[in-house]
């Protein structure tokens, strides 16, 4: 193999001042405000990140995974990588659920500690995961889930 073979990825971030208002994360009613104005799909299940400051405002967001009609993967490899690029001291998660229901199902529990778990290893705190419909909303941690 010769140096012309081999490929690196090359990240770049840039920073962007922006004419939009903070927006801060104080309770799961405003998680579930803020995805449901970027979420334009919800025949199948998104799973967001918002990415907090020390100050709960929201830094940056991602939609991490996109699934079906009643699942979606999630991994804390890319939760946690955009977490780290854009200096999130702390951040909470939250994914729709197509069928109408916000009962969390055992994956979701299972994954959400997972995160947990990755985060604190990171020093990077998951605040919540919150399950969202279209009029209704359940907070893992509120119910105590975690």
């Amino acid at each position: 193999m010769t140096f012309r073979d081999v490929f690196v990825r090359e990240v770049r971030i840039s920073y962007h001042q922006t004419s939009e208002e903070r927006f801060d994360v104080r309770s799961p009613q405003d998680v579930a405000t803020f995805v449901r104005k970027v979420l334009t799909d919800n025949s199948r299940e998104h799973m967001v990140a918002l990415y907090l400051s020390g100050s709960h405002a929201v830094v940056s967001f991602s939609v991490v995974s996109i699934g079906t009609a009643n699942s979606t993967l999630v991994h804390p490899r890319e939760v946690f990588q955009r977490a780290i690029s854009c200096g999130a001291i702390a951040l909470v998660l939250c994914h729709n659920h197509p069928s109408g229901n916000t009962t969390p199902s055992e994956e979701d529990v299972r994954t959400t500690k997972k995160l947990k778990e990755a985060g604190e290893l990171l020093g990077i705190s998951l605040l919540d995961h919150v399950i969202i419909t279209d009029t209704a909303f359940h907070s893992m941690k509120e119910n105590g889930l975690w």
